[in-house]
């Protein structure tokens, strides 16, 4: 029997997915794609671009559907069942650090986007997406790389029988320097255990991952610095700044099944920790600088559990799914002003709690071959306990809220799904922005307004998927998203910042896969959206302030030639347009298009060589733009602003041309 390789981009079967929106990326197309750093995975999706504002371990900045989701605070992430989003996170609201993966043992990546799914909870309101590791390798491998920028990866991972199942482990060590004249000097030990018994029927599995993570930043960088700071545009203004961040995990699972019932239980304990020095306004205090450190230290506890039934009840079949959901976060988090790494005033410490709970139902009947429907119903309920240091702005609340959902597909010819979904989520906000009623210290910022626990998200969104010709499926979607509130707890403040005022997001998505022979693959996606303050105001203006408004990836694909043997090669352009950075619309960042390459060729059955070529025509670009108020050593007070700082663009920049060469040893 000739065996089949599979290399879709994403789900692309007529009468089988929920959404236009929706879709799973296989482990073998990831592979093909040029990284520069772990979390680009994500941008595999659809839409989403990912960057980073700051050099070293720190988890990247995330933009989709209208959204800047800063870091990763409206798209959940799961990685083999374990939510990766922090709530009530030292740094910011829904922090999604995937610096911990390791793309070779990724199995693929299943991607949903909007408030539409009964089983996804806090922080989907954009989306979210669900990665899972490989249970067993296809042979064991030791892989070198090496790069420019003193860029060096060392993996080893391999699976084996033991007892009455399999153990795959991996272990990585990752060095990286960056382009910054003062040396990231990033490195990164990184282990994995994960042993699985029986089958898709009845089996179940246990996985465990301890990652730990040290590196020197080079922080944002006001553009009136760039002409005489040493570096220009990777020079470093404080070159104190640093990270240390650290994961442990350990998660099992287990399914069983009977007949038309089966049954999933799920549970994961996580001991995380960050130690973060940052300064992105630079000397707004002249004597000692603006740096600020960041502590959180979280055990996370949670589980889930769900049962489904099949059957045709109704119609020609049905399945109904019952589940349940719990997480507990237990967090130390503390805020301090420092001078190259020493505490000069403790700002805030706060010890929280966040339990959650819910409760859901999902429904799917296939009423006839040309019509399904889904609907479900989500029952949350949250419990914030905050102790601060401040004894004011301590607190404690518990509430719940039903979030239904509903989608529709029609499938009128054999070629062609039509899809409609409509539903509610709730995201949680932190909760020092929920209690705060005064400063945390003396001199600190007053709060505006108290957030509100719960924000609601209402969505819905019609679609196609299309085969227009043979071995190519286009998806086009139509989507519209309203939140009742786009107030945030800064974490790097402190504070609330900003206003509560309501916003709405809304865009059109085209998503093309074609495959005109078999050993060429063709992707193209692109996506446009909008975002508004719901209230329009016409004197602060009607943006959403950092948006995305436009995203474009185009890639091809070359694998599987006659003629060679064991060549995979793949060019991949991205592009990320301009956003508004003001609420006016006056002052818009950059447009950024770079493109990537990856080459690999399988020398011998054993030995793969590989070259990557990131930002291959050395384009210069930022990989982060905002438009933020600071103040350079020396500078004169602005006599315009209460601090003495001046506002104006501030960038990170986008590594020039990166050259990593790869060796794979089978064993």
């Amino acid at each position: 029997m000739d065996s089949v390789v599979v290399t879709a981009k994403k789900a692309d079967e007529i009468g089988g997915v929920e959404s236009a929106s929706g879709g799973v990326v296989g482990g073998i197309e990831l592979s093909q794609r040029p990284i520069l750093r772990q979390g680009e995975l994500l941008e595999a999706v659809p839409g989403m671009i990912v960057t980073a504002h700051t050099s070293g371990g720190k988890a990247n900045q995330y933009y989709l559907r209208g959204f800047n989701l800063d870091h990763g605070t409206d798209f959940a992430t799961s990685v083999d069942g374990v939510p990766v989003n922090m709530g009530s996170h030292a740094h910011g609201q829904g922090y999604m650090d995937l610096n911990w993966l390791m793309p070779e043992l990724v199995a693929g990546i299943a991607f949903r986007k909007g408030p539409y799914y009964a089983d996804a909870g806090d922080f989907s309101a954009a989306g979210n997406a669900s990665i899972s590791y490989l249970s067993k390798l296809p042979s064991n491998f030791a892989q070198v790389e090496v790069g420019t920028d003193d860029y060096e990866r060392a993996l080893v991972a391999g699976s084996l029988a033991l007892g009455p199942g399999q153990l795959l482990y991996a272990g990585e060590y990752i060095h990286y320097d960056g382009p910054s004249t003062v040396p990231g000097n990033y490195r990164r030990p990184n282990e994995l255990l994960k042993y699985t018994v029986g089958d898709e029927q009845v089996g179940g599995g246990v996985t465990a991952q301890a990652y730990d993570a040290r590196w020197v930043a080079s922080d944002q960088i006001p553009v009136r610095a760039l002409p005489t700071l040493d570096g220009g545009r990777f020079g470093s203004i404080d070159p104190t700044s640093t990270g240390h961040t650290s994961r442990y995990s350990l998660a099992g699972e287990w399914h069983w099944g009977s007949g038309n019932i089966t049954n999933q239980v799920e549970a994961y304990v996580v001991k995380y920790g960050l130690n973060l020095y940052s300064d992105f306004s630079d000397f707004v205090d002249q004597v000692h600088g603006d740096q600020f450190r960041q502590y959180d230290n979280r055990t996370i506890v949670g589980g889930s559990g769900r049962t489904t039934l099949t059957g045709n009840y109704l119609g020609e079949s049905t399945e109904d799914s019952f589940g349940v959901q719990t997480r507990n976060d237990f967090v130390n988090l503390e805020l301090d002003h420092t001078e190259a790494r020493t505490i000069i005033q403790l700002e805030r410490a706060d010890q929280v709690r966040i339990n959650s709970l819910a409760a859901y139902w999902s429904n799917a009947i296939v009423w006839t071959p040309w019509l399904r429907t889904e609907a479900g119903l989500r029952l949350e309920g949250y419990h914030f306990n905050l102790d601060s240091n401040t004894a004011a702005n301590s607190g404690e609340t518990t509430l719940g809220r039903p979030a239904p959902k509903i989608g529709v597909t029609i499938t009128p010819r054999p070629d062609v799904d039509l899809y409609a979904q409509a539903g509610i989520s709730y995201r949680s906000n932190d909760a020092r922005g929920i209690f705060d009623t005064v400063p945390s210290y003396p001199g600190g910022p007053e709060p505006t307004e108290r957030s509100k626990p719960l924000v609601r998200s209402d969505g819905a969104e019609i679609g196609a998927r299309v085969r227009s010709l043979p071995g190519l499926t286009s998806t086009i979607a139509f989507w519209y998203l309203q939140s009742n509130s786009e107030l945030f707890f800064a974490g790097d403040a402190g504070a609330d910042e900003d206003t509560d005022r309501a916003g709405h997001r809304y865009g059109v998505e085209l998503n093309n896969i074609y495959y005109p022979w078999r050993w060429l693959t063709l992707d193209a996606d692109f996506a446009l959206s909008q975002a508004f303050f719901s209230d329009r105001d016409p004197v602060v203006g009607n943006q959403i302030p950092e948006a995305i408004k436009s995203s474009a990836s185009v890639a091809v694909i070359l694998h599987g030639l006659d003629v060679a043997p064991g060549f995979t090669g793949s060019l991949r352009m991205r592009y990320f347009g301009a956003r508004d950075l003001t609420a006016d619309g006056s002052q818009r960042s950059a447009p950024v298009t770079v493109f990537n390459a990856r080459v690999t060729y399988d020398l011998t059955p054993r030995l793969t060589l590989g070259v990557e070529a990131l930002n291959l025509f050395n384009t210069k670009y930022n990989d982060a733009e905002y438009y933020d108020s600071s103040r350079l050593k020396g500078e004169p007070a602005n006599p315009n602003s209460d601090d003495g700082s001046y506002l104006g663009h501030v960038i990170h920049p986008g590594e020039p041309l990166e050259i990593r060469l790869s060796a794979n040893v089978k064993y």
